[in-house]
């Protein structure tokens, strides 16, 4: 068993590129064997913001590495690793599979509606595969399909396929012994409820401090815990979920600048148009005028 240097752990989009927001429906796949080889099948630990993976594993096998504790695994099996989980890979050169990652408000939106599938992404798990195997691999091979094309329905049809995908992976987890995931690491735990607790009162004009307070912390622990997960402060995490929903209401509403202003909790519309505006590069208004044009 390794343990992790003290050097600051790299944060990236996909692995080795540039660290950014994705959107907040993204979901991408591609084959093992397209971002391993090039790096003679070493993906070096690293972390993504609010990025989850779904690895199917076909053939092959290697080693997950989770802070510094590296487990082995051999195909078929599934590994899973949750958004902000500091994780890299080491594979048999003739390993190969699949790698799914989609962004984390799809799982929450997704656990709200069926909460068992949060259990999946819990902490990093390997997940032996019987049955659901094809399935699985039917599922991620389909995804690597859609990702990559432009065939008409895509987006829809790369949904079901992901919510497919994480239901197969569900059901093997439960006939797994020890794969039906454990509870998340205290600080992942943590933020994992704020975001929850975001997504309820984002409209209540509530600032980091009375979020602490309803989750029974500090801010200072919300803070840490939020910065460990994401790379960023919990202020940054609530003013995304807020600038997200201000762009839906200025492209898919008519309400005033004003009234989206004070649907969303601000109470100076003035504030918000620089709250927008610092954020986006554009006031509500034009960005309104540029989406119609």
């Amino acid at each position: 068993m390794s343990r992790k240097t003290s050097n600051p752990v790299p944060r990236f989009f996909l692995y080795g590129e540039a660290e950014a927001k994705a959107d907040e429906h993204f979901i991408h796949a591609e084959t093992v064997e397209r971002r391993s080889q090039p790096s003679g099948w070493q993906i070096q630990p690293h972390a993504h913001a609010d990025l989850n993976h779904v690895l199917v594993i076909a053939s092959g096998g290697g080693a997950l590495l989770v802070d510094g504790t590296r487990t082995g695994f051999t195909a078929p099996c599934l590994l899973l690793v949750p958004a902000g989980e500091v994780h890299g890979f080491q594979w048999n050169a003739d390993s190969q599979g699949h790698v799914v990652t989609f962004v984390e408000p799809l799982l929450r939106g997704l656990v709200r509606r069926e909460p068992g599938l949060g259990d999946l992404f819990g902490r990093p798990a390997i997940v032996p595969l019987g049955d659901d195997g094809a399935d699985c691999l039917r599922m991620a091979t389909l995804l690597e399909a859609e990702t990559s094309g432009t065939r008409v329905g895509r987006s829809l049809l790369v949904e079901a396929a992901l919510m497919a995908l994480l239901v197969h992976a569900w059901r093997a987890a439960r006939l797994s012994a020890g794969g039906s995931g454990a509870a998340r690491g205290p600080r992942a735990a943590l933020v994992a409820r704020y975001r929850d607790m975001i997504e309820q009162y984002y409209r209540a004009g509530w600032g980091v401090a009375q979020f602490a307070d309803a989750l029974g912390v500090t801010p200072g622990r919300l803070r840490a815990a939020c910065i460990a997960v994401t790379g960023h402060p919990p202020l940054d995490l609530l003013h995304d979920r807020l600038l997200a929903e201000a762009k839906r209401s200025l492209l898919y509403s008519d309400l005033a600048v004003a009234e989206v202003a004070f649907d969303l909790g601000f109470t100076d519309p003035a504030y918000f148009n620089r709250f927008f505006t610092g954020r986006v590069g554009c006031s509500p208004g034009r960005f309104r005028q540029g989406a119609a044009g």
